[in-house]
C-alpha cells in the first residue's frame, strides 16, 4: 500500500501541473504574432499572482505566483521560485509571490515532458489523452484557455501568465 501512495502522489501533482505548464508556455515574444517557430517560445513563465479561475489580475499581473515553467527545444520543466521575502502576496501568504520586475530569481527546477507547437495551439499528451489549448494576447499578460476538456486532468480555469525576463540561477541540480 505504501508503494502505492508514494506513486499516486507524485502522479496527482503532475496532473495538477501539467494544464499550468500549457499555460505558462503560451506567452509570445511579440503582440499579435502567433509563432509558428517554437524557439520562439523558449523562456521562462510564471503565473499572474492575482488572477482568479476565470478573471484576469486587475494589477496588470505585476506579481508573480511562485510556481512557473520553462520551455527550450520542446521540453518543458516546472520552476518553484525560492528564496522570496515578498508579504503582498494573495492571502498575505509570505513568500509565495514575487514582484514581476525583481531582477534575478532562484528556482528548483523539474521536468515535465514534451510539447508540440502546432499553428495557433499548444497540444499536451499526457497519461495517453491529448489536450489542445489556444491563447489570447493581452497587453501584460496571455490569456491561456483549454479548448473544450478532451481529458480527465483537464482544467476548465484561464490561466494568466507572463514571460519572466531576470536572470534565472538554479538551487539543486
Amino acid at each position: 500500500m505504501k508503494s502505492l501512495e508514494r506513486l499516486v502522489l507524485p502522479i496527482s501533482l503532475y496532473a495538477m501541473l501539467l494544464p499550468m505548464a500549457l499555460f505558462a508556455l503560451l506567452s509570445l515574444p511579440h503582440k499579435g504574432a502567433m509563432a509558428q517557430d517554437s524557439a520562439q517560445w523558449d523562456g521562462v513563465w510564471f503565473a499572474c499572482e492575482f488572477a482568479q479561475r476565470q478573471r484576469a489580475p486587475d494589477e496588470g499581473c505585476q506579481m508573480f505566483d511562485d510556481e512557473g515553467f520553462s520551455y527550450k527545444d520542446g521540453v518543458l520543466h516546472y520552476l518553484r521560485m525560492i528564496g522570496s521575502q515578498e508579504t503582498a502576496c494573495r492571502g498575505n501568504k509570505k513568500g509565495q509571490c514575487f514582484a514581476r520586475n525583481k531582477q534575478a530569481i532562484t528556482v528548483t527546477k523539474k521536468p515535465i515532458g514534451e510539447l508540440r507547437i502546432e499553428d495557433d495551439r499548444l497540444i499536451l499528451r499526457y497519461w495517453g489523452c491529448e489536450q489542445s489549448y489556444r491563447l489570447y494576447e493581452g497587453d501584460d499578460y496571455m490569456t491561456v484557455k483549454p479548448l473544450g476538456k478532451n481529458c480527465f486532468w483537464s482544467q476548465e480555469r484561464h490561466f494568466y501568465i507572463a514571460r519572466y525576463d531576470g536572470s534565472i540561477t538554479t538551487s539543486g541540480n
